[in-house]
């Protein structure tokens, strides 16, 4: 029960707002609101100061939640701990990374890991590489998949293989015979962007702020399904890694050119993980996983 309470007012704290935490954890919005009220009651001080537009956490409120991020954490260790004792591994593995990865990559893995460990259950996230090392270093994930840009200085990235972004193109664009290309020249046609793909969106824009040239955003989106389309349908060039699109590649649906003169040639994919922070151990075994999968990743697509 006191597991359960700490969960709620994490999650309320993390949301700053009843309403929104309720839909996280499936739980009524006035239950939620009364285990607030019953968690303030027994400390005697006000965790949340009420405002118009949702909750703030009063310094009380800042203390609990340091306490209920190590206690929540524990217990997780804890119970992982008892697992191992029965020899099996057991409990929640929390995963960020980027959408690419969402294609193929980490459902394969998952569905790898389950059959070896059933008793995993998983809760993964994607986002922009920004939101992956906050996560993390939060505690609110157990490690995250991202690239070898700027991360929090208690976060350490391991098991990173070269990932370079590519100009991804329908088998038949003209760029496709190429052997490597400019950005200069990518920029001669239209261009097919993510968006929410921070600071890699940045670095493509401020590259492409200097070249004069003559194609246009033909598209941008949120996601990579849309944009994988577009780019089969030949209507312009995508900046990818070969990670979310490893199907049209071996099938010879899209062809990713390398890129010459750039930053994004060089950019590397790996696991990031906390450097103080204890993890689970299915969280540590799935980790282990994933380090051996990238280096067969990086072989394969390389």
């Amino acid at each position: 029960m006191h597991a359960a309470i700490l969960r709620y007012f994490s999650v309320v704290a993390r949301s700053g707002s009843i309403r929104k935490a309720s839909e996280e954890l499936h739980v009524a919005t006035s239950a939620l609101s009364r285990q607030i009220q019953k968690l303030e009651d027994e400390l005697d001080t006000p965790l949340f100061e009420r405002l118009p537009k949702g909750l703030r956490l009063t310094r009380a409120g800042e203390a609990v939640l340091e306490h209920a991020d190590r206690t929540l954490q524990d217990f997780e260790v804890l119970r992982g701990e008892l697992g191992a004792l029965k020899g099996v591994k057991s409990g929640q593995v929390r995963i960020a990374c980027l959408d690419s990865l969402l294609v193929n990559f980490l459902p394969n893995q998952i569905r790898a890991f389950n059959r070896a460990h059933p008793g995993v259950d998983y809760r993964v996230q994607s986002g922009a590489h920004s939101r992956i090392t906050a996560m993390v270093a939060d505690g609110d994930a157990d490690f995250g998949i991202t690239f070898n840009v700027s991360h929090p200085d208690d976060t350490q990235l391991i098991h990173d293989i070269a990932m370079p972004l590519k100009a991804m193109v329908a088998k038949d664009h003209p760029l496709a015979r190429l052997p490597a290309v400019t950005l200069s020249e990518c920029a001669q046609y239209n261009l097919l962007l993510q968006l929410d793909t921070e600071p890699i969106r940045s670095l493509i824009e401020v590259e492409l702020s200097v070249l004069h040239r003559s194609g246009r955003n033909f598209v941008t989106s949120n996601h990579i399904m849309l944009l994988r389309q577009m780019i089969r349908f030949g209507l312009g060039v995508a900046f990818y890694t070969p990670i979310g699109l490893v199907e049209e590649l071996d099938a010879g649906e899209i062809v990713g050119v390398p890129l010459k003169g750039t930053r994004l040639g060089s950019l590397r994919l790996g696991l990031l993980v906390p450097k103080r922070r204890q993890m689970t151990h299915a969280a540590s075994a799935m980790v282990e996983q994933l380090g051996g999968a990238l280096a067969e990743l990086e072989a394969a697509v390389g």
